[in-house]
């Protein structure tokens, strides 16, 4: 599989048509047929730009009438394992995976308006004929019978793409092109999303010079799962690192073994910061969660 290797330039085209397979010619491209287009038009699609007689653009296109908080031509990761870093690991390569990127929040798109499109990568005729070329896009938009959820795409092709490429229909059914249209909308499904990166990098680097990297990676893992299970009834990202912080301690030392132990130490560090009972809502499955990366944590104490 290719990875694309070429320098990567944000773009942004304004006012894009779906054209049913017609391809972008400069800015936009005209249908001939009005009433077949609207009826078939997609709620997303990759559409190429000539750049020359070798060299294509590939845009991403919101063909729907809702901004985008974000468009992610790259993977995003529910939690560290996700990202394929350890807890315990000191290395600076490992704190980079912590953050869940390294090289690709350049690729990371806001506020992406309707008919709106933006530059995931390029494409040449002759240097990636024979390659299987892919790309991995996320979106924000709401899913069947789903207030929100995050699709993901991903779409892999020999040689890349040629003119039009739907990923989702009108009907939210995916074409038989795309590899994978996933919605995600369980809370244990659900990513970080990028628009917290920049957030969480600053979180990791006051836990860094409070408690050290080791400590440091360990609570900022927890207040990934107290986010994504909206633990405090979803408080904002930013806002439960004190509760994080007291979770890891107190792990630490009552040492739990199993997650009805784990949810009673979430329980109590919630009632002496706020109401009695204002977690209730914590899950199970957050608990499950919570006791893998104690469990992660003291292993690798033990083989230091």
């Amino acid at each position: 599989m290719t990875k694309l290797t070429y320098q990567f330039e944000q773009k942004r085209i304004n006012n894009v048509q779906w054209s049913d397979g017609a391809k972008l010619s400069g800015i936009t491209a005209l249908a001939n047929d009005e009433k077949g287009r609207v009826r078939n038009s997609p709620l997303f699609y990759l559409e190429t730009v000539s750049i020359n007689n070798y060299e294509d653009d590939v845009y991403f296109v919101n063909n729907t009438d809702d901004t985008l908080s974000f468009v992610a031509p790259f993977r995003l990761c529910r939690n560290i394992n996700d990202a394929r870093a350890k807890l315990g690991d000191v290395s600076a390569e490992n704190v980079e995976k912590v953050k869940l990127y390294s090289d690709d929040i350049d690729r990371l798109y806001k506020d992406v308006l309707p008919k709106q499109g933006v530059r995931i990568g390029s494409m040449h005729i002759i240097y990636d004929s024979d390659a299987l070329m892919q790309w991995f896009i996320n979106v924000p938009y709401k899913g069947v019978n789903t207030h929100y959820g995050i699709w993901r795409f991903n779409v892999v092709k020999k040689g890349g793409i040629g003119g039009s490429y739907p990923l989702l229909l009108q009907d939210f059914s995916k074409p038989s092109n795309v590899v994978s249209s996933d919605c995600v909308t369980e809370r244990d499904e659900m990513p970080i999303e990028p628009l917290l990166y920049e957030e969480r990098c600053s979180m990791l680097e006051q836990f860094i010079e409070q408690y050290g990297v080791a400590e440091a990676i360990f609570i900022l893992a927890i207040n990934d799962v107290l986010y994504r299970y909206c633990v405090g009834w979803s408080a904002p990202y930013n806002e439960s690192d004190i509760q994080a912080k007291d979770i890891a301690h107190k792990l630490t030392e009552q040492k739990p073994k199993d997650t009805e132990t784990v949810k009673a130490i979430v329980q109590a560090v919630y009632d002496f910061w706020f109401n009695k009972g204002f977690a209730k809502n914590i899950s199970m499955p957050a608990c499950e969660e919570i006791l893998s990366l104690y469990q992660a944590q003291i292993a690798n104490q033990k083989a230091v």
